[in-house]
């Protein structure tokens, strides 16, 4: 008998499941400093923000130690006590916020791990170019201490999870290469890549739900309406373009018509294994994902 999988959606990169009344938490992060912070200054979690949106926590998983993935973490695990699995530049930024060692756990790619009802394969991930990879990759600057820079989160490893529970696999944050993503029946993956990538991504996977996430604004505070985030490129004088989770969502219809398509609504409980079992009706989006596609984003 499959057990009930909660999930909520954290905004940015940030999924929430719950299972048997233990929560396992990917990447939350509810601080979003402004942009002039990427350069300028300290930023101290907003404790009284994440204490309302994540009331409770068991787990805590980290794809990599960019700020907009690890910078909430220590905040997180200090107030909840949840154990946290990530890198060793992660490990090493909780350490300097105080979390205490028996909380921590490095993890590397191949790593199988069983957290309470969940059990946890970490397959390896490569993060897209974003245009500041010196300033945000490689060891960890010297003399760290709290409130961090958003510059002292750099990222080392980066990794997908694959979480098995209540009889159904879930796969969050697939990196650059589709083949070293692994079957499952729930899918997280982000917004912003060609699609011949969600064309191999899906043939390896093979999803009875995709869920579209990581696309809004992350600089962009919780108490204003969610707003997709501009696409990263390569082009000199690129026109600006939004990500648009609704555009991906109709391509991914088309490219694997069997599967279900969910834009969630910000902090909106779902139960997964519902979702995934039902036939695909049109793509299911939040109102945020709505209006912003009402709003013209090419």
């Amino acid at each position: 008998m499959e057990t009930a999988i909660a999930f909520r959606w954290l905004g940015v990169a940030g999924i929430e499941l719950a299972v048997n009344g233990q929560t396992l938490v990917v990447d939350p992060f509810f601080t979003r400093p402004p942009l002039r912070r990427l350069w300028w200054g300290r930023v101290c979690p907003d404790r009284d923000l994440i204490a309302a949106k994540l009331r409770r926590c068991t787990f805590v998983l980290v794809t990599h130690a960019h700020w907009d993935h690890v910078l909430d973490v220590p905040e997180v695990a200090r107030r909840t006590g949840a154990r946290v699995c990530g890198s060793a530049n992660t490990c090493d930024l909780l350490r300097v916020c105080g979390v205490p060692p028996a909380q921590i756990r490095q993890i590397r790619a191949g790593d199988r791990l069983t957290l309470g009802p969940y059990h946890l394969t970490v397959l390896p991930a490569q993060h897209g170019s974003i245009g500041v990879d010196r300033l945000l990759g490689g060891p960890l600057p010297p003399n760290l201490r709290p409130p961090l820079r958003i510059r002292d989160c750099r990222m080392d490893d980066c990794f997908s999870f694959l979480i098995s529970a209540g009889g159904q696999r879930l796969l969050c944050a697939p990196g650059e290469r589709p083949e070293d993503a692994a079957p499952a029946d729930v899918l997280f993956v982000h917004t912003h890549r060609p699609e011949a990538y969600y064309e191999a991504l899906l043939r390896v996977v093979q999803p009875a739900l995709v869920v579209p996430y990581h696309w809004d604004d992350f600089f962009r505070p919780l108490s204003k309406p969610l707003r997709p985030f501009f696409k990263p490129t390569w082009r000199a004088l690129p026109p600006l373009e939004r990500m648009n989770p609704l555009r991906l969502g109709r391509r991914i219809a088309q490219i694997a018509p069997t599967a279900r398509v969910l834009v969630p609504e910000p902090f909106h409980t779902y139960e997964l294994s519902t979702l995934a079992a039902q036939q695909r009706p049109p793509t299911q989006t939040s109102r945020s994902a709505h209006r912003s596609d009402k709003e013209g984003i090419r």
